[in-house]
């Protein structure tokens, strides 16, 4: 056999060999050394210098643990793109959810509707307790107020009880209840 027929064979077999072994070589140790030294440097603290910094540093694994300075999870949802995998505010505050309804005529009172609306935000209505309350809740539902939205339920739920009643939210019990305001009550 010919050993010049094997030349530009080597030729091109032996550079795409080396390239590939230099790229599977380890660190060297100096290496590694050389590369915790510079992260130790930007990482310390000296509380005689800043004694506000030291105090931080002492809270600082409070502080990996909460949710807020946790990095956000990236997940590939398809082929090109990602969705960052936290929480919507919506999913966090039921209440701030933004619906886009129509209550059905068989809601005939103030009250049906309230509760049309909270049926799926696992709020409910705490019974009322206060007589202008109690009026307003049997009144008959405006027909402006029949096509809501979009707007967040908070804002819907406001809205049919006018502009006189606050609403309050309990979210450990998850109960919603109307409040007069009494300084709007100036012409009345």
């Amino acid at each position: 056999m010919n050993p010049n027929a094997l030349q530009p064979a080597v030729l091109i077999v032996l550079p795409i060999l080396l390239v590939t072994l230099a790229g599977c070589t380890p660190i060297k140790s100096e290496q590694n050394s050389l590369i915790a030294s510079e992260d130790s440097k930007g990482s310390r603290i000296d509380p005689n210098h800043n004694p506000q910094a030291a105090a931080e540093a002492k809270l600082l694994p409070i502080y990996q643990k909460s949710t807020a300075n946790r990095a956000a999870l990236i997940v590939q949802a398809g082929r090109y793109s990602a969705v960052t995998a936290t929480p919507l505010q919506a999913q966090r505050y039921p209440l701030d959810v933004i619906i886009d309804v129509t209550i059905p005529e068989a809601c005939i009172s103030i009250e049906q509707a309230i509760r049309f609306l909270l049926r799926r935000s696992g709020y409910e209505l705490d019974a009322p307790v206060q007589a202008e309350v109690v009026e307003l809740l049997t009144k008959p539902l405006p027909a402006v107020h029949r096509k809501l939205g979009p707007m967040p339920l908070k804002d819907a739920l406001t809205l049919l009880v006018t502009p006189c009643f606050v609403l309050q939210d309990e979210p450990i019990k998850r109960l919603i209840r109307f409040s007069p305001i009494t300084e709007n009550r100036g012409g009345l």
